[in-house]
Order: C-alpha cells, then structure tokens, then sequence
C-alpha cells in the first residue's frame, strides 16, 4: 500500500471577521483557523483479489471513527505532529489495475482533519531553563505560541513575567508540589515532579489571558522569588 499526499494544508480553515469602514476598505476584527484537511491518494495492491480485499479491510479497519481521533506525522514533516486527527469523509475505490493472475489494484482519495487544534506541535518539544530568567526568541514555526511553564512551589507568593505579561500567583500551595502553567492548553495546575495533576492552580492566579510568543520577537522569562530549582519553559511552538 502506498499513500501519497495530494494537498498540504496551511492556515487550515482560516476564517478571518471583518466589517466595511466608511472611508473605505474593511476594519479587521479577528481571525481563527479551524481545521487543517488531509487528502492522500491511496493505492492497495495485491496478487489476487482476494488480497486486496484484505488489505483495503485492515487499511479501512485502522481508520474506523470509531477508534477516536489520532496524531498524525506526514512524510517530509517529521518534526511536527497535528493531534485529534480522524477520517473525515467515506472512501470510495476505484479499479486503478485490474489483471487477473497478475495484479489488482485499488486506488481512492482519503481525507484526513484535525478534530481540534489546526495547527501541528513539535514532536520534540524543545525547552528552556529560567534561572531564575532567560531570554528567549522564538524561532521555530510559523505561528503565535503559548507557552508552559513548571516551576517547584515551596516558598511563594511568586510573579512570573514573559515579555510585558505579568502573572500573579498567591502562596499556599504545599511542599514538594510544582507550579504547571500551560497556556497552550489553558490548564493551570499544582502537580507531582512527575507531572501527576494534583489541583487546580486557578483559584491562585491573578489573571487568566495568555501571553503569546511571536516568531522572531525576544521575550524574558522570569520567575520571582526565584524557585529552589531553575523553571523550566516550553514554548510550544507551532506550526500552521
């Protein structure tokens, strides 16, 4: 079986509002991107008909709805990954060769979207040490981040700021607990050193927009009063 995409998405499903202005031209009031769509042109081959059938069964088996939605790598963007990713419209094979004792071949488009997110993640995602600041330019991507950043909770209240973004979080939090602020996901959480989520963390925090990072902008990361250990910041670049 070979799969072979036909259409390589970006800004998938932009959708950008805007009104007429009086004086001309439009005034610009938001954008978003809903899904990015997959199209691959898939070829199932076999010696008799019988295993082709077979084949396009497991092939079709792998794609059942039913599995849920699943992360998707595409060949040649092996460093990025879009999640929540699920067959989106019914396949309908053709004969592309139909030779009997030689060769059967079925050909068909699939189409592939995001569930959620448009956009693709890194599959390796790069982090960076705030001791207890960093400077940090993003460079990888092509849109706006939102960061995460961990950081160990004894002691506290702290102030965390990136770029012009100042965040307030109050004391409190028991020893031994970690800070987990992930912007990305918006999911704010006192957790293990493992990571295991504990309890939310939004009761403590003093505001709840995102600060975003902006391809190619500096920005300075810090954590105050400085934490027993470095902070660690991802910066979840994306790619559209």
């Amino acid at each position: 079986m070979t799969a072979t995409l036909k259409e390589w998405p970006s800004l998938g499903g932009l959708s950008v509002e805007s009104t007429d202005r009086p004086a001309g031209g439009r005034f610009f009031g938001s954008a978003a991107l809903m899904v990015s769509r997959f199209v691959f042109d898939v070829i199932v081959e076999g010696s008799s008909f019988a295993e082709v059938s077979a084949r396009r069964d497991a092939f079709v088996g792998l794609l059942d709805p039913s599995r849920g939605p699943r992360p998707l790598v595409v060949e040649g963007e092996a460093s990025w990954v879009w999640q929540d990713v699920m067959v989106s419209e019914e396949i309908n094979w053709g004969r592309a060769a139909w030779i009997r004792g030689t060769v059967f071949r079925l050909r068909a488009d699939v189409t592939l979207e995001t569930q959620a997110d448009a956009t693709a993640r890194e599959e390796s995602p790069a982090s960076v040490l705030v001791d207890p600041s960093a400077s940090f330019t993003l460079s990888v991507g092509n849109a706006t981040a939102y960061p995460r950043l961990v950081f160990p909770a004894g002691g506290g209240p702290w102030t965390v700021k990136i770029g012009g973004y100042q965040l307030e979080i109050a004391a409190g939090i028991p020893a031994g607990r970690y800070v987990e602020l992930d912007w990305d996901t918006m999911m704010f959480s006192e957790t293990t050193a493992a990571g295991t989520r504990l309890a939310s963390l939004v009761p403590r925090m003093s505001r709840f927009d995102r600060p975003a990072l902006v391809l190619g902008q500096p920005v300075t990361v810090s954590v105050s009063p400085a934490p027993s250990a470095a902070a660690r910041f991802y910066p979840n670049a994306r790619r559209a």
